[in-house]
């Protein structure tokens, strides 16, 4: 249903995404040379092969059909009401243009569980961390897969003192020689600071010919945690060279969700494996759940509080119409699913009633 975001901004076809990005590279300027040779690349990916795959780092669509619009959404009451559109997906998590489908994904479950931990621990304070291994000779360690990463970034938090947190592997950071020139690229296109490297990065806005020109391996872990952790000095001192950085607090839905969609955008990936972990108190073997109803709601104009309904549209987004000329009817009603969970500490008394000291978590 969400647009395709481009450097001028939101459209709604593969078309216009192509198109901007043909002009974005146009009208970029020339940058020195050595930018575009930084890693004296015989074929895309090979970096990425190197060093571990991540959401959204394939150079092209998976296919051309990729991107496509084929359905409307729109108020009931006022066609104008912020109408959306649903697209043919690959289902290829390392898809340009699809991957963020599978980041919103994560983020609404994290967002889900996040708030099922602070109905039980409710003076527990969350907020976005950052944490890296030491380096071995100078040089980031290489981790062989997802799993062993994973091991590497729960035992740092727990010399850390973290009590609860969800946890991403990062493979790579954005250059440093390129992030002043993004700077400068998102002045230049009245962009704002919401939209961020990463973000710039998959768009390829510098048209350097991909996502892999951008980065370069420095293994690293983002988290939503909380807990009193240790301090930096005494961290690093026992880790032999191991660091962090705490980041801002995390207070409302909004935010968990939005610093959550942005972490995964850019996380690692391998097949059969999870992107994210959840670790501590808010792990599956201590922080248990229950689905207390399930049901369909409609859903509901933001502006005018009107029904949506969905219509077939062609790949311009126009109406279908009839032999008379007239627009079709819509195809159905937007339903959605509603799911209300109940938490509790895991070897506890299950809570079999619901009241304000234990409230229902919903997952969309």
């Amino acid at each position: 249903m969400s647009s395709i975001w481009t450097p001028s901004g939101y459209v709604s076809t593969m078309e216009a995404w192509r198109e901007a990005q043909e002009k974005s590279r146009a009208t970029a300027p020339m940058y020195p040379a050595y930018v575009r040779s930084i890693l004296h690349l015989e074929e895309y990916g090979k970096y990425f092969l190197e060093h571990g795959f991540v959401f959204g780092s394939n150079q092209n669509p998976s296919g051309p059909e990729c991107g496509k619009i084929f359905r409307k959404i729109e108020c009931s009451r006022n066609r104008d009401h912020h109408p959306s559109f649903r697209h043919i997906h690959c289902n290829d998590p390392g898809c340009p243009v699809c991957y963020p489908k599978y980041a919103s994904k994560h983020a609404k479950h994290v967002t889900q569980r996040v708030l099922g931990y602070k109905t039980v621990y409710r003076k527990k304070k969350m907020f976005h961390l950052i944490h890296w291994a030491a380096m071995v000779g100078g040089e980031h360690r290489q981790y062989a897969n997802i799993s062993e990463a994973m091991e590497e970034g729960k035992r740092l938090l727990e010399i850390m003192g973290v009590e609860a947190a969800v946890m991403w592997y990062h493979p790579y950071r954005i250059r440093k020689e390129l992030k002043p020139i993004l700077r400068r690229y998102r002045r230049a296109k009245g962009l704002d600071g919401k939209v961020g490297f990463w973000t710039m990065a998959h768009d390829d806005v510098l048209g350097l010919g991909g996502l892999e020109q951008y980065v370069i391996y420095a293994p690293h872990w983002h988290s939503i945690a909380s807990g009193y952790l240790l301090n930096s000095s005494e961290f690093f001192d026992l880790t032999k060279g191991a660091g962090y950085k705490k980041r801002r607090y995390l207070e409302t839905p909004e935010t968990i969700e939005s610093v959550a969609y942005y972490i995964s955008t850019h996380a690692a990936r391998e097949p059969g494996k999870h992107s994210m972990i959840y670790y501590g108190n808010i792990s599956y073997r201590k922080l248990a759940c229950r689905c207390v109803s399930d049901m369909l709601v409609p859903v509901l104009c933001a502006d005018c509080g009107s029904d949506m309904y969905e219509y077939d549209v062609d790949e311009e987004g126009q109406h279908y119409r009839n032999a008379q000329g007239e627009m079709m009817g819509p195809l159905r009603q937007v339903m959605e699913k509603k799911k209300n969970y109940v938490y509790w500490i895991r070897g506890e008394e299950q809570p079999n009633r619901i009241d304000g000291a234990q409230c229902l978590i919903s997952e969309k």
